[in-house]
């Protein structure tokens, strides 16, 4: 969610700074210990849907628009996705590799 909040931000104002959340502390909230995975699933599923009809209907000089983080600084909306991509598939290894771990 927080990725395509930027996205839409960067689209539609001058440079606007990126908030930071603690991804550790929004874990400990009782929705994602009280809820099934399956959920959380299809959650990122819409939002992924939702981004990908976003992202299909950009112009290619909008993939330079900026937004700035903390971290990095001012970025444009190319590098952040990128990042975002590369984000997504650490997290399907580390995935693959507690469901092999575990046997699931």
């Amino acid at each position: 969610m927080n990725a395509y909040l930027r996205l839409k931000r960067a689209l539609t104002e001058d440079e606007p700074i990126a908030n930071s959340y603690r991804e550790d502390l929004f874990a400990e909230l009782n929705e994602y210990k009280d809820m099934p995975i399956e959920m959380s699933v299809l959650l990122l599923e819409q939002l992924h849907k939702r981004m990908i009809t976003l992202l299909n209907s950009l112009r290619t000089e909008e993939f330079q628009r900026k937004f700035k983080t903390q971290a990095l600084g001012l970025i444009t909306i190319d590098i952040a996705l990128q990042r975002f991509v590369w984000h997504n598939q650490h997290h399907i290894s580390q995935i693959k590799l507690l469901k092999d771990s575990k046997r699931w």
